[in-house]
């Protein structure tokens, strides 16, 4: 059995508005030094050993297309949604088939293990485990117009979110995924939720939100309920503090490192990636 997932996420915004030389400079809050002067002189190198260039704004937004914003933003599905391959010659018959039903990635767990025949690890190496949030697709996989069973998930990011439930999603960005150092956000109460009937409009198009207040209020306090349930709160909307586990308070395996070193990592990490 083989998945083929088409990216982690939607096309990346991290490269200005104008685009960059060097991806990193934005990481450190000096993109101003990139004019379009400074990267016009530079042409010729894009994409040679001395760059570490990243396209621009608009052509995030272009290869999301027809969906909104881009990779950062968990709100909207631009950043999210993507194209997968399901391939298992013994359990489904079908070729070139759809399945349209809402599906997550924490939902592969669990259908491999049911496809497998093998229960829900409890301990692995003497460690309890957290039940597995997901849903299996098995059935799903092998039958086209089995009844949806991921009904509702949330989604959040840098204070980015969304929550999906029962073909609606009400989402809210919060940050814009460009800038990303020196932003001043809005508090969390000012964010602008909008409100989409997804089962007919898959690309959030038509915004809800003013002619379905009570929907969206329902799906707001759902969100929370998610939230609350799945250790989200309290929100955080920083960036690099977030990066060091010191900072943002998060227990790490490994001995402890100073931030310039994190960040360090963290930046060799983007460029890895970002090559494969």
């Amino acid at each position: 059995m083989i998945y083929y997932i088409i990216g982690d996420n939607g096309a990346s915004a991290e490269g200005t508005l104008h685009g960059t030389y060097n991806e990193m400079i934005n990481f450190n809050g000096a993109s101003a030094l990139e004019t379009p002067e400074f990267l016009m002189a530079r042409l010729d190198k894009l994409g040679g050993p001395e760059s570490y260039n990243h396209y621009a704004v608009g052509w995030a937004h272009a290869m999301n297309t027809p969906y909104q914003w881009t990779k950062q933003v968990a709100s909207h599905f631009g950043g999210t949604r993507n194209g997968t391959i399901v391939h298992w010659p013994k359990g489904i018959k079908g070729q070139g088939e759809i399945r349209s039903q809402f599906a997550h990635i924490i939902d592969i767990a669990p259908t491999i293990l049911e496809m497998a025949g093998l229960p829900e690890p409890i301990f692995v190496n003497g460690v309890q485990q957290h039940p597995i949030e997901g849903v299996s697709m098995a059935t799903r996989s092998t039958t086209p117009r089995q009844p949806e069973r991921h009904e509702t998930q949330y989604f959040e990011m840098f204070g980015n979110r969304g929550i999906y439930h029962k073909g609606w999603t009400a989402v809210t960005r919060h940050k814009t995924p460009w800038l990303l150092i020196g932003e001043k956000t809005p508090a969390f109460d000012e964010d602008n939720w909008e409100l989409y009937d997804t089962s007919k409009d898959w690309s959030q198009a038509n915004n809800l939100a003013k002619q379905m207040p009570e929907k969206l209020h329902e799906l707001q306090r759902l969100w929370l309920i998610e939230a609350t349930r799945y250790n989200v709160l309290p929100l955080d909307d920083r960036l690099a503090e977030r990066i060091n586990s010191d900072t943002a308070g998060r227990p790490v395996a490994e001995s402890r490192a100073s931030p310039k070193f994190c960040l360090a990592a963290w930046a060799v990490c983007l460029k890895i990636r970002s090559s494969i």
